[in-house]
């Protein structure tokens, strides 16, 4: 039985290896050349050193489901963060953004989808109807959508499914990184950048990955006094309160129909808005900071990668090696006709610097594709995070239905239905840029 100091435990090894990561990727240079995240070369030492390699970590049995709770944890903090723009805001703002958002992720559910069918049908025939979307789930959301993925397909009897979406979360990182650094090679070939900046351009600091005093800035605002309550603790209070409030309540729902299975994860996403909302509506945002809450949400990510990475099991995965290497490679060419043949014709001025944003998080996550972007922008012209920030909310919203819904659909014999409705999603968007967003203008002047 699992004691409270095995959990201990297991954060605190995670912590450890954490900081192993972090002092590798400041000192070693071809990590520093590859700019990989801390978080992604932990996870890495937790699949050499854990259960899958030489088992010398002193992990729990449960040690992978940790990485359950930090996913409903990350969304509950996505929730309390975030707040929605206005339609007008949204359509002068960020309209291009937008739309190249949700073609290019459902588009990659629907074409991830049909190559899965496509493999089982002419090659492995023995593969579950839902193999396919092992991809998507790992690329565009990383480990915490992998995770959900995962563990939703193994409550429709495919138990290999987590090990697969969190190997293809992990290949994505690596695949982010080194073919957005070969696109923005081609990018300045090309001309579509002026400002790319190369890893000797970097100061010492940067390549490690540290900021330097003097450009160090103050980690949140403090709403309250600490003679009544520790800010951290108030907001670790509020966190904690809907990451278990979204737990139960998703298992509430879920309990009336075994076709209904409301993921915790979305639950906690809605609850973190609702909370929002009535903080607003109560003025005690005030005395609330939305940079915690978003530094809550990287640390929760850092974590969930180490917890993801080290439970991946080798031996499950030898067994897909080939398909799941096809698959891969089969969706890394669809992502570079996104971001090579659709984004220049729909994301306009400073389309590069969108596109390579795009690629780092259609096949990483939001954080590779900042990483990128701050490469091929270093002085951040192009407003691209300020543009994203306005269009993610609206987008959040198709992802969770999709996340939620896809899975089940493909594993319950109703692909068909799941693919279709995908493909006529993507039909409406790109008629609402045509119609709406300036699509045709566009299109004309090229």
């Amino acid at each position: 039985m699992l004691s409270n100091w095995d959990i201990f435990t297991d954060f605190a090894v995670a912590g450890g290896l954490l900081l192993i990561g972090k002092w590798l990727r400041a000192n070693v240079i071809l990590l520093q050349k590859l700019y990989l995240p801390a978080a992604l070369i932990a996870g890495m030492l937790a699949l050499a050193f854990g259960p899958a390699g030489l088992d010398l970590l002193p992990w729990s049995s449960a040690f992978a489901s940790n990485a359950s709770v930090l996913t409903v944890m990350l969304f509950a903090s996505l929730g309390l963060a975030t707040d929605f723009p206005s339609m007008h805001t949204l359509m002068r703002r960020a309209g291009s953004l937008w739309a190249f958002n949700q073609i290019a992720t459902v588009s990659q559910w629907a074409f991830a989808a049909m190559a899965g069918l496509g493999l089982i049908a002419l090659v492995w025939p023995e593969l579950p109807p839902a193999f396919g979307i092992v991809m998507p789930a790992g690329f565009m959301g990383g480990h915490g959508t992998g995770v959900v993925v995962g563990e939703t397909l193994q409550g429709q009897g495919w138990e290999d499914a987590l090990t697969l979406a969190l190997t293809t979360a992990t290949v994505g990182i690596f695949a982010s990184i080194l073919c957005g650094m070969g696109l923005m090679h081609l990018g300045v070939k090309k001309g579509w950048i002026k400002n790319f900046a190369t890893f000797n351009e970097l100061s010492f600091t940067e390549r490690r990955g540290l900021i330097v005093p003097s450009q160090q800035q103050a980690l949140a605002r403090n709403g309250v006094s600490s003679v009544s309550i520790d800010v951290f603790a108030m907001h670790a209070a509020v966190l904690l309160l809907v990451t278990m409030l979204g737990y139960h309540g998703a298992k509430y729902l879920s309990s009336f129909h075994h076709m209904v299975q409301v993921p915790a994860f979305v639950a906690a996403f809605v609850l973190g808005l609702v909370a929002r909302l009535l903080m607003r509506k109560s003025q005690a945002n005030r005395y609330f900071d939305d940079a915690i809450f978003s530094h809550a949400t990287g640390s929760a990510t850092d974590f969930l990668i180490v917890f993801g990475v080290g439970a991946i099991k080798i031996t499950i995965l030898m067994n897909y090696a080939l398909p799941i290497a096809v698959l891969m490679i089969i969706g890394l060419l669809f992502n570079l006709f996104l971001v090579l043949v659709v984004a220049p014709r729909i994301l306009g001025d400073n389309w590069f610097e969108k596109a390579i944003f795009s690629w780092g998080w259609l096949t990483g996550t939001v954080g590779m594709g900042i990483a990128l972007l701050r490469i091929a922008d270093p002085k951040m012209r192009s407003k691209v995070l300020d543009d994203y920030a306005i269009a993610y909310v609206p987008g959040s919203i198709t992802d969770l239905i999709i996340v939620s819904m896809v899975p089940i659909l493909m594993m319950q014999g109703m692909a068909h239905i799941a693919i279709g409705a995908m493909w006529v999603y993507v039909a409406a968007v790109v008629a609402i840029w045509l119609l709406f967003l300036g699509g045709k203008n566009r299109l004309a002047t090229r």
